[in-house]
């Protein structure tokens, strides 16, 4: 009373696909392969078009490359690596990352206990949303 139940690649496909979900492995798979073929994309783009520096986004400035790394670094901080891994292809950014030091130099912060507990934008938008509060606290108490 035996029944022969066939496997298909369908279904070894599926288990497969169940197993990395359930690691988490599927979701570091499909960013490190979204990656991959962003810089494919870049590199065909540069090697097909030789005029592309008419159409092509010019360098990134200081500033540009200072924010890829601050959001990096957020990213990060946050666990979202494979986002991360995306936008370290997507960008350019060097393989080797700065540290939060040298971030916290360029940007002319000074990290102590407190601040070193959050990541880097977050204390940045968290100092910029507060001076904006006391500013609009003195123009009440002006206008009062």
């Amino acid at each position: 009373m035996s029944e022969n139940k066939t496997i298909t690649d369908k279904d070894v496909l599926d288990a497969i696909k169940n197993v990395l979900r359930k690691s988490g492995d599927l979701s570091k798979i499909q960013a490190e392969m979204r990656a991959k073929v962003t810089e494919i994309l870049q590199d065909r783009q540069f090697t097909n078009n030789p005029g592309c520096r008419n159409l092509c986004p010019p360098p990134p400035t200081a500033e540009v490359l200072l924010i890829n790394d601050l959001i990096k670094e957020y990213l990060e901080w946050n666990g979202y690596l494979y986002t991360s891994t995306v936008l370290t292809s997507e960008a350019a950014l060097p393989k080797e990352k700065r540290t939060r030091a040298e971030l916290c130099a360029e940007v002319g912060v000074k990290d102590d206990e407190k601040s070193s507990a959050l990541p880097l934008l977050t204390n940045i938008v968290a100092a910029y949303t507060e001076r904006i509060k006391r500013k609009i606290s003195k123009i009440k108490k002006d206008s009062s």
